[in-house]
């Protein structure tokens, strides 16, 4: 339903003017009653229909607390201690509007909504740009200029949080599938000519990995060429201090334990950058005179999930506590993050849902005996024994050998990949690709 909401900004002092109505999403019309009313004699006033999203459907939603005054005029404050009353409540005034979200049940919260902002987030054609979502105006042309804002009642809730992580859109998170060792038996696949021929083929590629956070190609030719031209339908190749698209064997060409022929634990690549790589493909090309050398893939996402439920202590300390990460053993390179990161980040995530995965034991580095938040490094250790262990549960690890013509892509954010040892000589090539990509 559509109920009316009125914000104007005066000339002079940007004071704000309101007509509330109480925002019912029922059906019914009669719940929408009018709980305050605020006129101005001097200036023109804009109407504009908020419309509520049928997902909020049994929700009340409240401009204002009903205890204000009947068209009353807020306080003038000037530090932010006077904007709110004994009992912590926003105050009226010149520099912005309070506004109130109700719950069904009861629950309730009061936010404020500066002058400013409400003006520099004008969505009117002549301040912003829906096409490209910017911003038209510029800052030194906003205040003070009678302009008449009007706002979506679902925009002002969508953007409400005080989060330090930002709103981002929410991501259709629930269609994800959260895997273990069964999946085994029906690994994701998609074909390699379907791929090349069309961008439907390479919608599904990418909606599989996004789904399962990794996925198989079958038929692609047994080349490095046929392979990189594989990769770069999703995106370009991301230029490493590996290179770009790698074609090796275990011959330590590079200083690194992916060089060798050594069992590698579940970890997840270049840690060390502030942006990780997001995708990551593998191509076994051959492997000669030896065996062994399984692949290791563990869902990161699902072990962050069974951390969570059997220890949310640990799984808190792991998603709070940044340490430091560090890759230095070629000569001449040295790389560290710009700042440090925890093993588990929700900074793009829905209600706490973990979206990056941070965890290579080689690549770590110290943990300080003081961390963030209070948390001391005994502590840290501890939450990261019991993440540790949950990755090396044989119910969470799926092993597979990779194959010539079968490349293997995977989510480098999500999904944490390891081998077996192995004898002989394998030859693989592969590249990384960007995330945002997806």
């Amino acid at each position: 339903m559509n109920v009316s909401f009125r914000r104007v900004y005066g000339v002079s002092r940007l004071l704000p003017r309101i007509f509330a109505r109480q925002i019912a999403t029922t059906s019914i019309a009669s719940e929408a009653a009018t709980i305050a009313r605020a006129r101005s004699q001097t200036e023109q006033v804009h109407i504009s229909d908020l419309t509520t999203s049928p997902k909020h459907q049994g929700k009340i939603h409240e401009l204002l607390d009903p205890r204000y005054e009947d068209g009353g005029l807020l306080e003038f404050g000037t530090a932010s201690w006077d904007r709110h009353d004994e009992k912590g409540l926003p105050r009226w005034g010149a520099w912005g509007i309070p506004i109130k979200l109700q719950t069904a049940k009861g629950a309730s919260s009061v936010t404020t909504a500066p002058n400013f902002w409400l003006r520099d987030n004008c969505r009117c054609s002549r301040g912003y740009h829906a096409s490209r979502g910017s911003h038209r105006d510029r800052w030194s042309e906003r205040a003070g200029d009678g302009h008449v804002s009007k706002y979506a009642w679902d925009w002002l809730v969508k953007h409400k949080s005080h989060s330090l992580y930002g709103h981002h859109p929410k991501m259709p998170m629930m269609d994800r599938f959260y895997w273990g060792s069964k999946i085994v038996s029906r690994p994701p696949t998609v074909q390699y000519d379907e791929i090349m021929a069309s961008d439907k083929g390479v919608g599904k590629w990418t909606e599989k990995i996004r789904r399962y956070g990794f996925c198989y190609v079958d038929g692609c030719p047994v080349s490095p060429e046929k392979t990189q031209e594989l990769l770069e339908r999703i995106a370009f190749i991301r230029v490493t201090h590996y290179g770009g698209f790698y074609d090796f064997t275990a011959d330590l060409t590079m200083k690194d334990t992916a060089y060798t022929n050594l069992a590698l634990p579940a970890h997840t690549d270049t840690t060390y950058f502030t942006d990780p790589a997001g995708l990551q493909m593998f191509h076994l090309l051959s492997h000669t005179d030896g065996e062994g050398g399984a692949s290791l893939l563990v869902d990161g996402h699902k072990a962050a999930r069974t951390l969570s439920k059997e220890s949310k202590s640990a799984y808190d300390i792991l998603c709070q506590t940044p340490i430091s990460w560090h890759a230095s053993g070629n000569e001449g390179i040295t790389i560290t993050p710009a700042k440090k990161m925890p093993v588990l980040n929700i900074g793009h995530g829905v209600n706490n849902t973990v979206t990056q995965v941070r965890w290579n034991n080689d690549d770590r580095g110290v943990v300080s005996l003081n961390g963030e938040h209070g948390v001391s490094a005994e502590r840290w250790y501890d939450a990261a024994r019991k993440w540790d262990a949950i990755l090396k549960r044989k119910e969470m690890e799926y092993w597979a050998q990779l194959i010539p013509g079968r490349p293997l892509i995977f989510d480098n954010w999500r999904v944490l990949h390891g081998r077996s040892a192995f004898t002989g000589k394998r030859r693989i090539c592969g590249g990384y690709s960007e995330y945002f990509s997806m």
